[in-house]
């Protein structure tokens, strides 16, 4: 199945979005950050709720395994 590629001016306007939270991890507060890469705060924050579960999941499997690594998504863009 073929699929079109976006065009790059769409590309170009999105930016990253970082959100930071703590989590706990052994009884001790830990930060921890999401990158959301999106056209506009709106959008990335909307991705960010809707992915919540996901992306509490990554981050504790990241701080179970002592990854240190940011946490990144991409919205997809409309059409």
């Amino acid at each position: 199945m073929r699929q079109e590629h976006q065009p790059i001016a769409a590309a170009l306007s999105a930016v990253d979005f970082k959100f930071r939270f703590q989590m706990t991890n052994a009884g001790t507060r830990q930060d921890c950050s999401v990158t959301i890469q999106a056209v506009s705060i709106y959008d990335a924050t909307t991705m960010f709720r809707a992915n919540w579960p996901t992306i509490e999941k990554l981050a504790r499997r990241s701080l179970a395994a002592k990854d240190l690594s940011d946490i990144r998504l991409e919205a997809a863009l409309a059409d």
